[in-house]
């Protein structure tokens, strides 16, 4: 049997409310998923691009009075073994970056969020390949 390949393609900066719709989608899917049976569980792939590399910033302060979107999305990650691609083009000119592009570039520090993964387009490309079905917020 096939198993359906969805990819979740999210584009909207964490501040806007539909990123959390984003997130919502995910952890439904996820938690849709989890009884069905391994060779025919539908498989979510994650990409962050263009303004949502933004969810991928650890030091994104939130209110007390609201959730932190960063936090949860590094949650469902570890929980449900979940990839978090970050376009790294994006997510550096947005001043985001993990550790070795901290280097590679002679930038001080690094401030991906944990779960999170600084990847190239060809990732992109890939995913859309293999995708049946694209879900974008």
């Amino acid at each position: 049997m096939t198993t359906t390949n969805t990819l979740l393609l999210i584009h909207v900066d964490p501040s806007q409310s539909i990123a959390w719709h984003a997130y919502r989608y995910a952890k439904a899917f996820l938690e849709n998923c989890s009884s069905s049976d391994e060779s025919s569980r539908p498989k979510l792939n994650i990409f962050f691009y263009g303004e949502a590399a933004n969810t991928g910033n650890a030091l994104r302060w939130q209110t007390a009075d609201r959730a932190n979107l960063t936090q949860l999305w590094s949650q469902l990650s570890q929980e449900h073994q979940l990839r978090l691609p970050v376009c790294v083009s994006t997510a550096l000119t947005r001043g985001i970056t993990d550790e070795d592009n901290a280097k590679r570039h002679k930038l001080e520090g690094n401030n991906l969020a944990a779960g999170f993964e600084l990847v190239g387009l060809g990732e992109l490309a890939e995913q859309l390949s293999l995708a049946q079905k694209v879900v974008t917020f």
